[in-house]
């Protein structure tokens, strides 16, 4: 379980998070959405502690998390929308890395990481380093990284970015399965059609606060209700920013 308790975050004068409220139960894929610059990155940083909130409570398990406390983070594996790895390494050499970062015992380590070089499809032998990966390359190097220790939450932001079609059913169908042994996952990605068959709750972060976070029937309902075409056009008009344009007259 997380729990999110009036958490509120300001740069300066700019007010990014207002009293946000969320309770994530074991075992949900729960989304956040939001448009550009709603504060979503923001939330995440905070939530993985790497930036204090400025008031407010989190709790991981019913135990409150903060900066100073580093027991959690195993639980925990992170992806971040601007992944976090050491580039001159390979694929391999990495997750050894990170294998022995998190103690994992070294008659399980080989296996893994065989085991995920293959699920991911990235290259076994280390002639080629992670600097020169492609930008979805390098998302699978991040993700595969935040799975090695088994986690008992993910923290995903922006996983998506990059793979190709086949990659994310293949992930989306290992997020699921994690979910369903009650891994419990918590996503930010602008690309909904993708999250919309991943998730169980969709959050909406709007001018600070958490807004809603309803099912996909609740959302489906909602999208009847005011008659709008699907759930895709429902939250494209929630998520539009006010006084924004959605044509420039002089390219016509």
């Amino acid at each position: 379980m997380i729990l999110l308790q009036h958490i509120s975050k300001s740069y300066k004068t700019q007010k990014v998070l207002s009293d946000v409220n969320l309770d994530i139960p074991k075992g949900t894929i729960q989304a956040l959405l939001g448009a550009n610059g709603a504060g979503k990155s923001t939330l995440i940083n905070i939530i993985s502690c790497l930036m204090p909130c400025d008031s407010g409570k989190i709790y991981v398990d019913d135990e409150e998390i903060n900066l100073e406390k580093y027991d959690f983070r195993a639980k925990i594996g992170y992806v971040f929308e601007k992944p976090i790895y050491i580039e001159k390494l390979s694929a391999q050499e990495f997750f050894y890395f990170v294998a022995n970062m998190h103690k994992i015992p070294k008659i399980d380590i080989k296996q893994r990481i065989s085991d995920l070089l293959d699920f991911f499809e990235l290259p076994k032998d280390n002639k080629k380093m992670i600097e020169q990966y492609s930008k979805g390359m390098k998302s699978k190097v991040s993700l595969a990284s935040a799975l090695i220790h088994k986690p008992e939450y993910l923290i995903l932001d922006e996983p998506f970015d990059g793979l190709d079609f086949l990659s994310v059913q293949k992930i989306s169908t290992l997020l699921k399965n994690m979910a369903k042994n009650n891994t419990t996952i918590f996503i930010t990605s602008h690309q909904y059609d993708i999250i919309a068959d991943v998730c169980d709750t969709f959050a909406l972060l709007k001018e600070g606060q958490i807004k809603f976070n309803k099912t996909m029937l609740e959302l489906e309902q909602d999208a009847k209700a005011q008659n709008f075409e699907n759930v895709k056009t429902f939250l494209e008009s929630i998520l539009q920013v006010e006084n924004s344009t959605n044509e420039l007259d002089w390219l016509k």
